[in-house]
């Protein structure tokens, strides 16, 4: 069985050691995946970033690596909510943070409500009033919790749980991608880098 030359993987090592000596293995694969991928490359998709007074784009301009990530992933928190905005609010959501929090208790089991607005990180006043919403329009029940009777545990209604199947078969009808054209492996490189970033600042947050 023939094998594939280890010497680019070398020479690319060595260049990534150049520009980043402080860097592991975790950052030469990003960065690898960087310099290989043309879709990051592609001067084909237009630039969305704001320009600063100083003529530089944004990322340009603020050498905070946390700002412009924060910066970035609040963006596209927004261009995520706002695929599907429409079809929520056709069927008489609020926000689409009233149907995140149908779907997380229809796949949790009956979570109190306390654990839906830690899921879906809302501050719990606000998360209150989502729940108290979706009791009143019939979309989810509570039930009291055998352990603790201050507690009351949450599920979907019938009704609720019809209203989650059609919006589903809607969305599924959307042509385009939160995450755009991205092959199946950036997909699952990107994901597990969101699902490292919520692990780890999960330890911070404070509702």
């Amino acid at each position: 069985m023939s094998h594939l030359s280890a010497i680019p993987v070398l020479t690319a090592w060595e260049r990534f050691c150049d520009e980043q000596p402080q860097g592991g293995l975790r950052e030469f694969a990003s960065w690898l995946l960087h310099h290989l991928d043309p879709l990051r490359q592609s001067p084909d998709l237009p630039d969305s970033e704001p320009i600063m007074k100083s003529g530089q784009r944004l990322s340009e301009a603020f050498d905070s690596e946390d700002f412009l990530a924060g910066f970035f992933i609040g963006r596209l928190g927004r261009y995520a909510k706002s695929y599907g905005k429409s079809i929520v609010a056709a069927h008489g959501f609020a926000s689409s943070d009233e149907f995140l929090f149908l779907s997380l208790i229809s796949r949790m089991d009956q979570p109190i409500k306390k654990e839906v607005c830690l899921a879906n990180a809302t501050e719990l006043t606000t998360g209150m009033d989502i729940l108290r919403r979706l009791v009143k329009d019939g979309l989810i029940q509570e039930m009291p919790d055998k352990r603790d009777g201050r507690a009351k545990r949450l599920s979907l209604t019938d009704h609720g749980q019809a209203m989650l199947n059609r919006i589903y078969a809607h969305f599924e009808q959307i042509p385009s991608s939160v995450l755009a054209d991205l092959d199946e492996g950036e997909r699952r490189q990107f994901i597990q880098t969101l699902k490292y970033l919520n692990n780890y600042l999960f330890q911070f947050y404070r509702p």
